[in-house]
């Protein structure tokens, strides 16, 4: 198991810049908790957990500007491919390995075809795509509704120096490092289980 498991005590977290970590009551125990989960569900159509079974602490993040994940420098792709998880974006959970999809991964995959339609160009890309495009905006519309972040943002940003002025708000957000690890600890086994199952491979998901 993850070492980011929480345990049954409220933790009281430590700082690291950048993110300053505060204290928050800690949501799964220990050891054995996929265990616990195969108990409390039977992964088969709704019956399953809800959540990734992750830490969920909490954490303040200052948005900044940036000089990586542009849309059409060099590198940008790369970049962006690196918000993506080890695998293909997908966890197996459950003995049958029942795969799911995890909200922020879905978010990011959206924002990662987002931009590289924007740099191919919406005339130049099939009808297909052009739907699923709109199912990305549509998803995120609601995403951050759902997430209905309400911290004020001072200024005026016409009148803000987005150059010299490069630091805004600091939001309170789950760490994300805990679903990163738990992904890849998941894909390493899910690698596993298709080589002692004979499963064959499927293309990549994640771009």
């Amino acid at each position: 198991m993850s070492k980011h498991f929480l345990t049954c005590k409220t933790e009281r977290s430590i700082s690291a810049s950048p993110l300053k970590h505060i204290v928050r009551p800690n949501l799964f125990c220990p050891a054995g908790i996929e265990s616990a989960l195969r108990r409390a569900a039977a992964f088969v159509g709704t019956d399953h957990p809800k959540r990734l079974p992750v830490s969920e602490k909490l954490v303040k993040m200052t948005v900044e500007e940036s000089a990586h994940y542009g849309i059409t420098d060099p590198e940008a792709e790369e970049e962006w491919l690196w918000t993506g998880t080890t695998g293909d974006g997908h966890v197996r959970i459950g003995e049958e390995k029942r795969m799911f999809a995890v909200a922020m991964f879905h978010q990011l995959h959206c924002l990662r075809r987002i931009r590289s339609t924007l740099v191919e160009g919406w005339g130049n890309i099939p009808e297909g795509r052009k739907r699923h495009i709109l199912h990305f905006f549509n998803y995120l519309r609601q995403w951050t509704l759902c997430n209905a972040d309400v911290t004020l943002e001072k200024g005026d940003f016409a009148k803000r120096n987005f150059t010299t002025e490069r630091r805004g708000a600091t939001h309170t957000c789950i760490d994300w490092v805990p679903a990163y690890e738990y992904m890849t600890e998941k894909w390493f086994e899910w690698e596993e289980f298709k080589r002692v199952n004979n499963i064959p491979e499927h293309d990549d998901v994640t771009k």
